[in-house]
């Protein structure tokens, strides 16, 4: 198998992937507390946001997949679609959260940080050495 590439958190890698996951939620489940800001358009700093929320979701999912039976692509391809899935789940909460809407152009951030982190995640990983 892989060497895992952080330290879990309390010896599950499966706590880190809810601990960023809890984040993102509360990040997306707040109501605005300023108003939308027209001079931003579509590209305001909230895409740098989902960019590297999604980024470090993909990285700590493929991470903890990769320690398990998966290997290094496969654990790769299922992480960015696990959290390009999880941006569109959290887009639709927004629709119900006062001052909140989903945006197309927070989707594509969120799918291009899913991408990079869980490749940045790949490129990273180190075989384990053979058992004897």
């Amino acid at each position: 198998m892989l060497g895992s590439r952080f330290t879990p958190i309390d010896g599950s890698p499966w706590r880190d992937v809810a601990a960023v996951a809890a984040v993102l939620f509360v990040g997306s489940a707040l109501p605005a507390p300023f108003g939308r800001h027209p001079e931003f358009a579509r590209f305001g700093p909230d895409k740098l946001l989902h960019l590297l929320g999604h980024g470090g979701f993909a990285a700590v999912v493929a991470d903890s997949l990769g320690s398990g039976r998966l290997d290094p692509r496969s654990a790769c391809t299922l992480a960015a679609c696990l959290s390009t899935g999880y941006a569109l789940l959290l887009g639709r909460l927004q629709e119900w959260i006062p001052g909140r809407e989903p945006e197309r152009a927070d989707l594509a951030a969120s799918t291009v940080g899913s991408v990079l982190g869980a490749v940045w995640w790949y490129l990273s990983v180190e075989p384990s050495p053979p058992e004897a």
